[in-house]
């Protein structure tokens, strides 16, 4: 699994998207289900872009790059029913300052396999613009995603923004940041963690359930 993760991530770089395609063709497709592609291929594959980003090994465009192969990819290669109009709805969004948004990416897919109507707004979203959209769509849950120990005081402030207009909607955050450490504030703030996309479906299960049930 490592030298495919090692050979996928080469390919994301380059923004070689005929090498992916063969190479989900020819050594995961049917092999592995959606979850795990994202868990054990893709996700190691965004870390290690991320990393040398943090390294100074690779510049802003290259994982811009990376992104849009990922995003190109992921169109091409998974299909998801359209979800309907009352089904429920997320907003996902990276605060300011955080550009890494290909884990936002993959928990953008998560969301559309359960069914969610989704609003995908990417990196770097100041909070009055998040704001703005959360007042005019009024979306069940807010999905955001950190990877950076730097971006720990914006999303504590974003966090806090939020909960001062909308005390009661679900808030949801991941990344690479919240798999490295325990951010005992987010807790208090009634903000819902999640480690690993595995966690974030079932969560997302639950909260279909919850929401189905509240209509009914």
């Amino acid at each position: 699994m490592n030298q495919l993760v090692q050979t996928f991530t080469r390919s994301i770089l380059a923004g070689d998207v005929h090498s992916l395609m063969k190479l989900y063709t020819s050594s995961i497709h049917s092999k592995i289900d959606n979850f795990t592609f994202y868990e054990k291929i893709i996700k190691p594959s965004m870390y290690r872009i991320g990393d040398l980003w943090e390294k100074n090994q690779i510049t802003v465009a290259d994982e811009h790059l990376a992104t849009a192969t990922l995003k190109y990819l992921l169109a091409s290669i998974i299909t998801h029913e359209e979800a309907s109009e009352n089904q429920p709805k997320a907003l996902l969004f990276c605060i300011e300052g955080e550009h890494h948004s290909l884990g936002l990416e993959l928990a953008n897919e998560a969301f559309k396999e359960n069914h969610w109507n989704t609003r995908y707004l990417g990196s770097n979203v100041p909070v009055k613009d998040a704001l703005a959209f959360i007042e005019a769509w009024e979306p069940h849950v807010i999905g955001i995603s950190i990877g950076m120990t730097t971006a720990l005081s914006r999303l504590k402030e974003c966090i806090q923004e939020i909960r001062s207009h909308h005390q009661d909607i679900d808030i949801v955050v991941g990344g690479r940041l919240i798999s490295n450490y325990s951010l005992d504030f987010l807790d208090d703030s009634k903000v819902t963690s999640f480690h690993d996309l595995l966690e974030l479906n079932e969560y997302l299960e639950d909260k279909s359930e919850q929401l189905i049930s509240a209509k009914g």
